[in-house]
């Protein structure tokens, strides 16, 4: 509210909690360039002697950023007289500074009727319809929509975190710029005061981004979003292309997630919105908040009172990656989003752009030629960014410097923002070094690695900048990138955690490292920063750390009481989980009082059809009817919380309810209704399970009849299962085929199943191809499945690689097998599984060992598993825990099983 309000730039909280923040709670900087202060005090009487020392403070202690203006806020719904002349005494008293300002319940209240985003953010539209004045209303939702962000030609390209460039004068160790290039005698060398930003050359994605340009003119609203490694371009070439945008275009540069949610829906036409790392607004550990993101981005899209809108950001692959592959289930939203929106962009030049780049005709840009004729292997862009100069400069570090700049890396890669305060680089360097290097370490040793890693390289930032006007240091993204990518990820010492509880950013960042410290194993850390996120308001951490309790076989009181202080803290998932807790239990008013609470923060789908399922339970079924069509309106996502709520009922025996409810999600979009409800029933009571696939048929489901085919398979119906089986591949559900294949593969029927996969195939189901290999090698006819793994690999199925490892290694044909497995490390999982099923443990183990090494952490998992086959326990305990270390996925879920395995065997 203090940014809105005031139109302050920077606007941020100051320190964190522990650290000495002279009293000052939110700092920002006034267009003039001044900095002003504020003091926020959440208390019921604020009294003279708590404003006299709140000003004592202030004026006789260290200003922050030598700020020249000093409020102080209060929650009280008035201020004392008594406390306002102190504050016009002291504002007299010191003319040099604005003092005097007192805001309290009443003057918040004012500012708050102007801010109908803010308003509606924290406490709901209805709610901002209600309180706020009719004319801000009318500009955020009816008449002219706010104009947001800055006119295009008014935009600074280093304030939207485009590159600086190296300096030309910084001679190499081959000699000077000229007679690197040839060029000592060329009249057209670049001027000697240079443009900031080196001549810009075009590659091909260009005409791409171009073209997303001219259609945002013609009025159509598009994103692109360029993908690539580090110092590439990316930023650059957006930045291009939006000069080509005509007069009347602005554009739009969020801070983040909380002033994107708040001004979006209110972006007006004509607005390029600029999201750079757009990683940090759809991957920032909060998966509900990403979701909300994403939704509100297609609706800008969508929307023609907003069109044309141009949203242009940047990825790395990495990152990309995890927002566009997660499973099935999850980032839906974000997954929709970037569906074809991306451009690649190569991380080098070819050797014909480089060499046209250095036969441009007209005058040379200096700074283009000494990088197109010294950057190694077309890595131009990097080169001009100061890239490998960065990571020299951290080659020849000290063991000291080196802690420093390692500590940065891995609180990057563990999820920290990319602002790390001085005091956490300090404590967690810690974990960096050994007793003895700490112990010989110089005095002032800290203040000598931020000067080192500071100090520009040819020109621009070094490795760890510091952050203007913050007590932070910000680590050059291609080193970063670098750390990323070449260094073997090992957990950080406890040093390093501890720091991270006391001297974090804030509280999101603790939130993403207790994330990271769960992903290790790590629980006591975890909940160590889970709750110092929570002091700060933030209680994400703490509902994943419930989660991670609840699925790891820990005493249900550590799941309970962390969802339950994530609910206190407005977690609407926490709310919903603790509310569903209470009406397994019958405490039909618990349950109700926090479903409504997660409806009336989030209109969660789940928090409105779980209120409707306490109504219903206490025979309020009109009202109960209401909840259910109102999820059901919301869309898909509201249809599958009936779903999920239908199979509850199924479970407690409430089947006509059950299907009541299925047919209603069925109905509002959700095609997997009926099927989800029938498996719920499939094995314990198949023949409701074919009656309900039944009505689904006669719903219209075209999935219906698959599944019948199969559930009749399954009871031993063949001809039934071939009828609907028939009816499926005629309504183009040839999977039906597939699945009818492998269940009479697993009973051994297998002429009909190689008939049924065949035809599969042959109507473009290429995954058959590998079901078919593994019924030739049950056969017993290993040469047919070679011949059939082969195919399958040649047309895309990855999964027939691994199976082929393992069947030459079997057959003896091990150097076809390497030179197979050579092309992918996840295939050295299953050519060393294979080795050591041949007898060959040790072979097995030293196939693993340089991969590892090298950084494929996966392999660790395979590790384990060779080493359990073999009955060492206690060598599989220590791979999964060093695979916990690094974070790989399920590691902790291995560990826990091999843990339970040994007891058992025990």
């Amino acid at each position: 509210m203090v940014r809105a309000a005031e139109r302050l730039s920077a606007c941020h909280r100051y320190g964190t909690p522990g650290q000495a923040q002279g009293g000052i709670d939110i700092a920002g900087r006034a267009a003039d360039g001044s900095w002003h202060v504020f003091q926020v005090k959440h208390v019921e009487r604020f009294t003279e002697g708590d404003a006299r020392k709140a000003l004592d403070t202030f004026v006789h202690g260290v200003r922050p950023y030598d700020a020249s203006r000093f409020v102080i806020v209060t929650s009280c719904r008035g201020t004392p007289t008594q406390v306002r002349d102190l504050a016009q005494r002291y504002r007299a008293r010191h003319p040099d500074v604005d003092l005097g300002e007192i805001w309290d319940a009443e003057h918040l209240g004012h500012l708050l009727r102007a801010q109908p985003a803010i308003v509606a953010r924290h406490f709901g539209d209805e709610t901002a319809r209600r309180f706020c004045d009719e004319d801000a209303l009318r500009e955020f939702t009816e008449g002219g929509l706010r104009r947001a962000g800055i006119p295009v030609g008014a935009a600074d390209p280093f304030g939207l975190e485009v590159h600086e460039a190296i300096a030309v004068d910084d001679v190499t160790h081959e000699g000077s710029l000229a007679s690197l290039t040839g060029l000592s005698g060329h009249a057209d060398l670049a001027d000697p005061l240079p443009s900031p930003l080196p001549a810009y050359f075009r590659r091909p994605f260009d005409d791409t981004l171009d073209a997303a340009v001219d259609q945002a003119v013609a009025g159509r609203s598009v994103m692109k979003v360029l993908l690539g490694g580090s110092s590439t371009g990316k930023t650059r070439a957006m930045w291009e292309a939006v000069q080509r945008l005509p007069d009347g275009w602005h554009l739009w540069h969020p801070a983040g997630h909380d002033e994107l949610l708040a001004s979006v829906d209110a972006l007006p036409p004509r607005t390029v919105l600029w999201l750079n790392e757009i990683n940090r607004f759809l991957l920032s550990g909060d998966t509900d908040r990403d979701e909300r993101v994403a939704a509100r981005l297609a609706a800008l899209l969508r929307g023609p009172r907003h069109a044309p809108v141009l949203v242009l950001g940047t990825a790395w692959q990495e990152h990309w990656s995890t927002m566009t592959t997660a499973p099935r289930d999850e980032r839906a939203q974000t997954k929709a989003l970037l569906a074809h929106v991306w451009i690649r962009v190569p991380e080098s030049l070819t050797e014909d752009e480089a060499s046209a780049l250095l036969s441009q005709p007209g005058p040379v840009d200096s700074r283009m030629h000494q990088a197109a004729r010294l950057a190694e292997s077309g890595h131009v862009i990097q080169y001009l960014a100061g890239g490998p100069a960065q990571l020299e400069r951290y080659a020849a570090a000290t063991p000291t410097a080196r802690a420093v700049l390692e500590a940065a890396m891995d609180a990057r890669r563990l999820g920290h923002g990319p602002d790390l305060p001085q005091d956490f680089l300090r404590a967690a360097a810690a974990a960096y070094l050994t007793p003895l290097q700490r112990d010989l370490a110089q005095p002032g040793w800290f203040a000598a690695a931020l000067e080192y890693f500071a100090a520009p390289c040819r020109g621009v930032r070094g490795p760890l900048a510091p952050v203007r006007n913050l007590p932070s240091y910000r680590l050059s993204d291609f080193v970063e990138l670098h750390a990323r990518r070449n260094s073997q990820p090992v957990c950080p010492g406890d040093e390093f955690w501890h720091a991270a509880v006391l001297h974090a950013a804030g509280a999101d960042d603790r939130a993403a490292l207790s994330r990271a410290a769960l992903d290790r194993g790590r629980t006591t850390d975890a909940e160590s920063l889970a709750l110092a996120a929570a002091e700060d308001g933030e209680g994400a951490a703490l509902y994943e750390l419930a989660r991670w309790y609840e699925g790891h076989g820990t005493t249900d009181v550590e799941a309970r009481l962390s969802y339950e202080l994530a609910a206190e803290l407005g977690v609407a998932a926490a709310q919903v989980a603790v509310a569903w807790r209470h009406e397994r239990e019958d405490r039909l008013d618990e349950a109700e009082a926090w479903y409504r609470k997660a409806v009336e923060s989030s209109d969660r789908t789940d928090a409105v059809v779980g209120l409707a399922s306490v109504l219903a339970r206490r025979g309020d079924e009109a009202a109960a009817g209401r909840l259910y069509d109102r999820a059901l309106a919301s869309g898909f996502f509201g249809a599958r919380a009936v779903e999920y709520q239908a199979r509850l009922q199924a479970a407690e025996g409430r089947h006509e309810p059950a299907l009541h409810l299925t047919a209603q999600a069925f109905e509002a979009g959700n095609p997997e209704a009926f099927t989800g409800l029938a498996w719920a029933y499939m094995y314990k009571d198949t023949p409701r399970a074919i009656a309900v696939l039944k009505q689904a048929m006669a719903a219209g489901d075209r999935n219906a009849p698959r599944e019948l085919a199969w559930a009749y398979e399954q009871e031993g119906e063949s001809e039934l299962a071939d009828r609907f089986c028939e009816i499926a591949v005629s309504l183009g559900e040839t999977n039906a085929l597939r699945g009818l294949g492998m269940i009479r593969r697993s009973r051994g029927d297998y002429r009909s199943a190689a008939g049924l996969l065949w035809r599969a195939y042959n109507l473009g189901l290429r995954h058959s191809l590998s079901e078919l290999a593994r019924l030739r090698e049950e056969e017993g006819s290993p040469r047919r499945a070679e011949r059939l793994y082969r195919r399958a690999l040649h047309e895309g199925d990855e999964s027939a690689g691994t199976e082929l490892v393992r069947i030459l290694e079997t057959r003896g044909r091990s150097r076809e097998a390497e030179a197979l497995a050579g092309r992918c490390p996840d295939l050295l999982g299953a050519l060393a599984l294979a080795r050591a099923a041949r007898g060959e443990p040790e072979a097995a183990e030293h196939l693993l060992a340089a991969p590892i090494a090298q950084g494929h952490s996966r392999l660790l998992l395979s590790l384990a598993a060779l080493r359990e086959r073999r009955g060492d326990r206690a060598g599989a305990e220590r791979a999964l825990r060093q695979a916990q270390d690094v974070g790989v996925h399920s590691a902790s879920e291995r560990l826990a099983q091999l843990s339970a395995n040994t007891r058992r065997r025990d």
